[in-house]
């Protein structure tokens, strides 16, 4: 246990709970290829990505030197305002444009998913009060979708325990059930429903990711495409937020484009650098950039923050971007993916406590009572999961680089957990 009085950060929702469990030896102090270690010497396989962001793993060659190498060259400039932006911004926007769906043309870099979602938010809002129709305020989001944390990013993800815990959050904004949720009837479609019974004309957007945070729930073509022809046609704005799964998560750079959806607005973050710096970025439609473009001079969204398109963020995603292309990191995903699915369901037919597998690339979740007893049984032999929020799920997001013994190495390590966990057994 670590003593309060000599702990000097507050990094924990509980830290009274925190520091009874917290040690100074726990503390990770390096990483290479998938892999943490640990103060106290030990290494882990770390298949959550950091935070779900660490696709390359932890010392991809050509992310480290274009971050040093930018770092000797210009470590800041920005992109907000009128201000001089880097040569490096229009040169990642260029070398990233061309893996994107193909009307989205034009790119805002922001600093974090939370950032650039409510960025995207406010744009929707901005441009429809621009044009006359202040009453398209409201905003959509779906029960379990997860957008960030804070004012607005908060507002938006769909977790009831973010919107009370520190009084009114960015009003306006609505929920629904996705079609994974129990109801009645399986083949109502809820959010449009909710959205129907709101009153379309009242509505600014809808934000959803096409692999639901929350749980891993995984939204079909049928049903992103449903929901985008129906906004199309109430003059809504669809914001497709791939913070997570965009950058190579499902085997392309994004989810949508691997489905063939059409958002007017999409958001990228977290594998944007693989994480070695912070960045995020706002994808405009090439009708929604116009919009924009026309409005008069006096007409303007003030909106953006002083590390916008950091030079150090823009240089590792350039790299990534390079390596997504040319070391053949989707195709790794792919098969991967494949074995990680066909594994995970040989593992845990011979559990029962399992409830549920689902998931698409490298991005599985499994559904048990007790996840975080399973999450740290998993530790205990040598590989890092994610736990959820709400949902009793443990998360599986390995790096993209993963090998196929890295994944049969998580396969046996949650086999043994499953089967020596009390209350977890077959």
């Amino acid at each position: 246990m670590i003593s309060p009085a000599d702990y000097p950060l507050w990094n924990s929702p509980a830290m009274n709970a925190y520091l009874k469990a917290a040690s100074p030896e726990t503390m990770l102090a390096e990483g290479r290829g998938v892999r943490v270690r640990d103060n106290g010497g030990r290494w882990f396989l770390d298949a959550r990505s950091g935070l779900w962001n660490v696709t390359l793993g932890y010392d991809h060659p050509g992310v480290k030197d274009a971050v040093k190498r930018q770092l000797d060259t210009l470590p800041y400039a920005n992109l907000i305002g009128y201000g001089r932006p880097s040569a490096l911004s229009m040169t990642a926007a260029e070398a990233l444009l061309p893996h994107l769906p193909g009307h989205l043309n034009k790119i805002r870099y922001c600093g974090n998913g939370s950032q650039a979602v409510e960025t995207a938010v406010l744009l929707s809002r901005f441009l429809h009060r621009a044009e006359g129709a202040a009453e398209r305020e409201a905003v959509f989001g779906m029960w379990r979708g997860f957008h960030g944390l804070g004012a607005g990013a908060g507002a938006l993800t769909g977790i009831p325990q973010v919107h009370h815990q520190a009084g009114p959050l960015l009003p306006g904004v609505a929920h629904a059930p996705g079609p994974f949720e129990s109801h009645g009837d399986a083949g109502t479609d809820d959010l449009r429903l909710a959205m129907t019974d709101y009153g379309p004309e009242r509505i600014s957007a809808v934000v959803v990711e096409p692999v639901v945070g929350e749980g891993v729930h995984v939204l079909t073509g049928e049903y992103l495409g449903a929901l985008a022809e129906f906004c199309r046609s109430s003059g809504i704005h669809l914001i497709i937020d791939e913070v997570t799964t965009g950058m190579g998560r499902t085997g392309a750079f994004t989810r949508s484009g691997q489905l063939g959806v059409r958002p007017d607005i999409l958001t990228l973050g977290k594998g944007l650098t693989s994480g070695y710096a912070p960045l995020s970025a706002v994808v405009l439609s090439d009708e929604i950039y116009e919009r924009l473009y026309q409005l008069p001079y006096e007409r303007q969204l003030f909106v953006g923050s002083t590390h916008d398109g950091h030079p150090l963020g823009l240089a590792a995603s350039l790299a990534v971007v390079e390596a997504l292309t040319t070391e053949g990191v989707l195709e790794n995903v792919r098969r991967r993916g494949a074995g990680l699915e066909r594994r995970l369901n040989d593992v845990v037919k011979r559990h029962r406590s399992v409830t549920a597998v689902r998931g698409t690339g490298l991005m599985y979740a499994i559904e048990v009572d007790q996840p975080d007893l399973l999450r740290l049984a998993m530790e205990a032999r040598g590989v890092l999961v994610s736990t959820l929020a709400r949902w009793p799920a443990i998360v599986i997001i390995p790096p993209l680089v993963i090998s196929a013994d890295e994944v049969e190495e998580i396969a046996v390590v949650l086999d043994q957990a499953l089967g020596e966990l009390p209350g977890l057994a077959p």
